[in-house]
């Protein structure tokens, strides 16, 4: 009995400080993100994995999340990610961006249809309008293919409430406002 409730005790303190290890790198990573996005000269053309991309943000469901380059555990744990090898916002084609489902996307359970979608990218903005939001299974990856015109594919795992790795997706799809 005693082995247990030690264990169990154990087991508590680990995870409650990992959660407070990927708060505080969230957090930090959110602030540090945010200064270089105010600096003038910041480049958008090309990105390193981790680099800062922009800043998303979804006014009515008050999401504003640093954006950056990748899309590992790492930068998952700090923003959102812009999938390697998509369009960069604002220009022709799929921008896809991808955060958890548990921090950064959890708002997005209550996107709309005619939502207005920001990110903001030195040295432009851009405007998105939702046009979809669907669930799809993970293997369905035509979600993440090229398109002629601008758009804006937001990914995060599905059910939003679910323990554990998630069995679906969750696809938010924009298109560039004119």
């Amino acid at each position: 009995m005693l082995k247990t409730t030690w264990f169990l005790w154990t087991l508590g303190l680990l995870s409650v400080g990992y959660w407070v290890q990927l708060s505080v790198k969230a957090k930090w990573s959110q602030m540090r993100g945010a200064r270089e996005l105010e600096r003038p000269g910041v480049s958008t053309m090309t990105h390193s994995p981790g680099d800062v991309v922009g800043r998303l943000e979804i006014p009515r469901l008050s999401v504003s999340t640093v954006v950056f380059e990748g899309a590992d555990q790492d930068v998952l744990e700090r923003g959102a990610g812009h999938l390697p090898g998509s369009a960069l916002p604002g220009n022709r084609g799929n921008t896809v961006l991808a955060a958890h489902r548990d921090t950064f996307f959890r708002p997005l359970r209550g996107i709309r249809i005619g939502d207005v979608v920001k990110i903001h990218t030195p040295p432009k903005d851009s405007v998105y309008i939702v046009e979809s939001a669907r669930v799809v299974e993970p293997d369905e990856v035509d979600v993440l293919k090229p398109t002629r015109e601008p758009a804006l594919t937001l990914i995060t795992c599905y059910p939003f409430r679910y323990i554990g790795p998630a069995p679906e997706r969750f696809v938010v799809r924009a298109v560039l406002a004119r």
